[in-house]
């Protein structure tokens, strides 16, 4: 079987008249094997992904593959060109998104901290309610080879209060759910790195060996520990964030993590941990409108 290595742009057009590109890789190794599909930049600023997804694609051969291993180079190349935070997923992006993970084996989603965010790594684990499916998601997540996993399945919508839950207590339908496919999200990066460290780019690799796409012995990761319950803290007024916490930090309940304050140094609030948890992701920005995000924790089971 002869392989082959090509990358093209796919496009859409949205009701609006205006046309979404993703660039998109494709390697068809030179033995038979299943498919997978990575998705980089579905928010145009987390450049982990970016940077793993191109290297990925940039340096394998045919020869190193077994199956199918389509790569999207730049998932939502609008907000990648125009250094878009938050950037939604417009519906033209989700058809393809859709298009392309259509008959995969396996999906990789990589995310991580946008340009003002600090996060420290872990990965999502999607659940389908399926024991084969539920331990292929498992195995991706525990061959990813970060420290902290989060769970997350889809239950059916939630009661009608005009506020729907977070989306980590009631998550909403997802691609994976609708095509029957596991799925990960590793939550990789932090203000504008790229990849520096490679976990993006070695933990794609070892969940490819470990799935029989590219040859190799996958490295032995430690069980990442799971992140139970959750704390996501916003400013009560509008002000500027000066946090005085570190991304990773072991906070104990009731600990200092930061303060609001208004330009001329008035104080707005004092942010505290609400439970003994830890800092997984935190805004960097120093501006934050009420009920806007100043960071995260995460209780380590």
């Amino acid at each position: 079987m002869s392989g082959s290595k090509n990358g093209t742009f796919m496009r859409r057009t949205g009701a609006d008249g205006v046309e979404h590109r993703i660039p998109v890789g494709t390697i068809v190794g030179d033995r038979p094997g299943g498919r997978v599909t990575i998705f980089a930049g579905q928010h145009g600023t987390e450049y982990d992904g970016l940077e793993a997804a191109q290297k990925l694609y940039r340096t394998l051969t045919p020869a190193d593959v077994s199956g199918t291993i389509v790569i999207a180079l730049s998932t939502n190349d609008q907000s990648f060109l125009n250094w878009e935070q938050f950037a939604p997923t417009h519906p033209p992006i989700l058809e393809m998104m859709e298009e392309l993970a259509t008959g995969s084996d396996l999906l990789i989603n990589c995310h991580g901290g946008e340009f003002s965010e600090g996060m420290e790594p872990y990965v999502i684990c999607r659940l389908l309610g399926d024991p084969e499916l539920d331990a292929k998601a498992r195995a991706m997540a525990d061959a990813f080879g970060v420290p902290y996993v989060s769970f997350s399945q889809y239950r059916g919508e939630p009661p009608e209060t005009g506020v729907r839950p977070a989306w980590w207590l009631w998550p909403k339908k997802s691609m994976s759910d609708r095509l029957r496919i596991p799925e990960i999200t590793p939550e990789v990066g932090e203000r504008g790195s790229r990849d520096d460290k490679g976990i993006m780019y070695d933990g794609i690799v070892n969940v490819l060996k470990t799935f029989g796409f590219l040859e190799g012995q996958p490295s032995g990761k430690p069980a990442p520990r799971e992140i139970g319950d959750r704390y996501w803290l916003t400013a009560d007024e509008d002000g500027i964030f000066f946090p005085e916490t570190t991304i990773g930090k072991d906070v104990a309940e009731g600990e200092h993590l930061g303060v609001v304050r208004d330009y001329f140094g008035r104080l707005i609030q004092e942010v505290k941990a609400p439970a003994a948890a830890k800092v997984m992701n935190m805004n960097w920005g120093m501006p934050v409108k009420q009920g806007g995000f100043l960071l995260w924790l995460g209780v380590i089971k």
